[in-house]
């Protein structure tokens, strides 16, 4: 019966629900602990919007931040697919591949963080090469095992009609690839994010990573909540306003 009834609601009424759950436990924990250990949810908000409508903060911690977001998701999402798509068409390349990768998706992020900032300094050069590096394997393992996947009677029958190389990539890889790249690009995004803020707060001046250390230090526990509510707003949002409809585009070209 009730497994009848709420066949009936539309998905988002869970989402609904579920965050005001959420928020519920949430604001439970604030009133039985200090305001320095749990921000209440009201408090939050307010900083939050104060922060958004702080110009300097705009400029020093939020933009560098998406900057560097950007250019780590090019440079990692194209090089792991550059490298998947050689690996799945060279088995050597793969076997030889193979080593770097477990050591990439084995190794504790901190770890990389403290390498890099050894190699590279302080500063955004530090930050893109450890996340768009971390980010790389993810996208690499997903396309190399696709490109090894895609039908082999397709490719004896492009074989069979000779076609070129090109017209092999774009018509049969190509709609092989396009939703396990997509689902990865959601997971190194997400993952993107967080190494971001992480490299931030250990080796930059500038970012929302930096700002979250200030406020850590000074006890602004309703700042470091609001910093963390924004990183979350900027997966939603490239979710939302790239990827949903990336993956709906995909969806109908393959119907």
């Amino acid at each position: 019966m009730i497994g009848s009834r709420t066949d009936k609601l539309p998905p988002y009424v869970f989402n609904l629900l579920g965050l005001i759950i959420l928020l519920l436990g949430w604001e439970i924990l604030a009133r039985n602990y200090s305001g320095l250990v749990v921000a209440a949810p009201v408090e939050t908000l307010a900083a939050l919007f104060k922060l958004v409508g702080n110009k300097t903060f705009l400029i020093m911690h939020l933009v560098p931040t998406l900057k560097r977001i950007t250019l780590a998701l090019v440079i990692g999402i194209g090089s792991g697919a550059v490298l998947g798509v050689l690996a799945g068409l060279m088995e050597p390349l793969r076997l030889m591949l193979a080593p770097i990768r477990w050591i990439l998706t084995s190794i504790p992020a901190i770890i990389v963080v403290v390498v890099f900032m050894l190699w590279f300094g302080m500063g955004t050069t530090m930050v893109v090469s450890i996340t768009s590096t971390m980010i790389a394997p993810i996208v690499y393992v997903n396309v190399a095992d696709s490109m090894r996947s895609v039908d082999s009677s397709l490719m004896e029958m492009a074989k069979v009609y000779r076609m070129p190389l090109h017209m092999r990539l774009t018509r049969i890889y190509a709609m092989a690839l396009a939703r396990p790249l997509l689902s990865s690009v959601v997971i190194a995004t997400g993952n993107c994010i967080r190494l971001v803020v992480l490299a931030e707060m250990l080796g930059t001046n500038q970012g929302i990573g930096h700002a979250l250390a200030i406020s850590r230090t000074n006890l602004q526990t309703e700042n470091l909540y609001a910093l963390t509510m924004l990183a979350m707003l900027i997966i939603g949002g490239v979710e939302v306003i790239l990827l949903r409809p990336a993956r709906k585009a995909i969806e109908r070209r393959q119907t």
